[in-house]
């Protein structure tokens, strides 16, 4: 996948977990779905969110994909 597709796919996901923020059961479950995918890349959680996913999506694409796939199946984020 290329580097413009992660970006807007990184953004979408950043922009639905602000968007749902307010939703503690709907933060919890990105919070989870976070730590499993993005906590080894990123152990310490010093990275933007944005900037994480895309590391992901670089780094290890069948992680970001199944990512993805859970948010999706778990309405947090709509078809991209």
């Amino acid at each position: 996948m290329d580097i413009d597709k992660i970006s807007l796919i990184a953004q979408k996901i950043s922009f639905a977990f602000e968007d749902h923020f307010s939703d503690k059961e709907k933060r919890s479950f990105f919070e989870e779905v976070f730590n499993r995918y993005l906590s080894p890349l990123d152990p310490a959680g010093t990275m933007v969110l944005y900037d994480a996913i895309i590391l992901l999506g670089r780094k290890n694409p069948p992680e970001f994909d199944k990512m993805i796939r859970e948010l999706k199946e778990h309405a947090m984020i709509s078809e991209l």
